[in-house]
């Protein structure tokens, strides 16, 4: 086995270039619009200004849709609503020794970063708890929120590089990183603190202090607090920053978009008080209950798993969860993969979670003809994604219980 290993492996890249690589690059060099990355794009433009000295707002909305209309790429652009640090990681749209990208050079530039994050995901993983190459190779051609991620062009590759190499080496400088990249990986700080390890807590914070520092030339103190005063706030019932997508999106995969089905808001886009306070407490019992997981005793595999669990929570417990946030699963479903692998988990486990794998992973356009085809279970196929989101975490629990044992 070992001598077939990497042709094997030579195989599966392949065969992510054919069913995953090439389709997303089609899709990046057909959409001159630069789908979601124009908001990263355009709010780095308007925070490094125009060369006089005078720095733009990024989370000034119109002022991201004057810079798109002036470059014809697209008439509006969608609100920039993430941290002020996030905007240091994407200073290469403007290097130095020439004019800033354009929209579609940045675009497809992006493209091959996140590819490249996506390698050092896999390495992460493999040396963080020693998951099997074809595991890996397996889901890196058969999960389809990684090609979703690579054509929408969001950042979410590039936050969980920093999430597993982070958590992989307890480095509280990398998971503070990906906090304010992204705020949700701070959910990890609490299973760090559940398990007392207070030193990359401290660095966390500490990190997200001097990135926010760092970040003062591009976005002044004053605008840098009316974000986490002003926007932060209203992520909680849904305004994310006057985001014009509705709550009820189909392909919205979070807890509180159950709830927001079942007592739907004054509008579109705002949760109904009834909603938010469900969602919210629904997550903040389950956090607890990972917290108190967190404190057993477990190894390498067990600490992949429950890690895993608390990625799970962290993608559901948002008002938006959409398919390319779903890249993130990979790692909740390699520590489970290898779980099953290692005999952490007995095979009959893998009738919960391959099932449950397959729900997580199979593509849109799959599930949309599913529903065409079985009306009457319309509903349950339009939440299929989050059933499958249940399903792992509740292997992942399993596997952090039984690798306790052998600790």
């Amino acid at each position: 086995m070992k001598r077939l290993l990497p042709v094997l492996l030579l195989l599966l890249a392949a065969l992510y270039g054919v069913v995953a690589l090439r389709p997303a690059w089609q899709a990046v060099v057909s959409a001159p619009h630069g789908r979601d990355y124009a908001t990263y794009h355009y709010a780095t433009l308007q925070a490094l200004g125009d060369g006089s000295g005078t720095r733009g707002d990024p989370y000034d909305t119109a002022a991201l849709g004057r810079l798109a209309r002036a470059e014809h790429t697209r008439g509006t652009v969608h609100p920039y609503f993430y941290p002020p640090p996030f905007l240091l990681g994407m200073l290469w749209i403007a290097p130095p020794w020439r004019a800033p990208l354009s929209l579609a050079e940045g675009y497809r530039a992006w493209f091959w970063i996140q590819n490249a994050c996506l390698l050092g995901v896999l390495i992460g993983l493999w040396r963080w708890f020693r998951a099997h190459p074809l595991l890996l190779g397996l889901l890196a051609v058969t999960f389809t929120p990684i090609p979703d991620n690579l054509k929408m062009g969001q950042a979410n590759l590039p936050v969980l590089l920093l999430v597993v190499w982070g958590l992989a080496g307890r480095s509280g400088a990398l998971v503070g990183a990906a906090a304010m990249a992204k705020m949700s990986p701070a959910l990890y700080l609490v299973g760090w603190a559940a398990q007392r390890r207070w030193r990359p807590v401290l660095v966390a914070v500490a990190t997200a202090v001097v990135l926010s520092l760092l970040t003062l030339p591009l976005v002044p103190l004053a605008t840098q607090l009316s974000f986490y005063r002003d926007i932060l706030p209203g992520f909680s019932t849904g305004d994310y920053h006057g985001l014009t997508v509705p709550i009820s999106l189909p392909a919205n995969h979070s807890i509180p978009d159950l709830f927001n089905q079942l007592w739907p808001g004054p509008d579109a886009h705002t949760l109904d008080p009834r909603a938010q306070r469900a969602g919210e407490g629904l997550s903040l019992g389950l956090l607890a209950l990972l917290g108190l997981l967190a404190r057993r005793r477990t190894d390498a595999v067990g600490e992949a798993n429950l890690m895993g669990a608390f990625t799970v929570l962290l993608l559901a417990s948002p008002v938006y969860t959409y398919e390319h946030h779903l890249a993130l699963m990979l790692l909740p479903c390699a520590a489970v993969g290898q779980a099953l692998l290692s005999r952490r988990l007995r095979w009959g486990w893998a009738l919960l979670v391959l099932p449950a794998y397959f729900l997580v992973a199979w593509p849109l356009y799959w599930l949309r003809a599913a529903q065409q085809a079985l009306p009457a279970l319309s509903w349950w196929i339009q939440e299929s994604k989050p059933l499958g989101m249940v399903g792992i975490t509740i292997g992942c629990v399993a596997a952090v219980l039984s690798s306790e044992k052998q600790a």
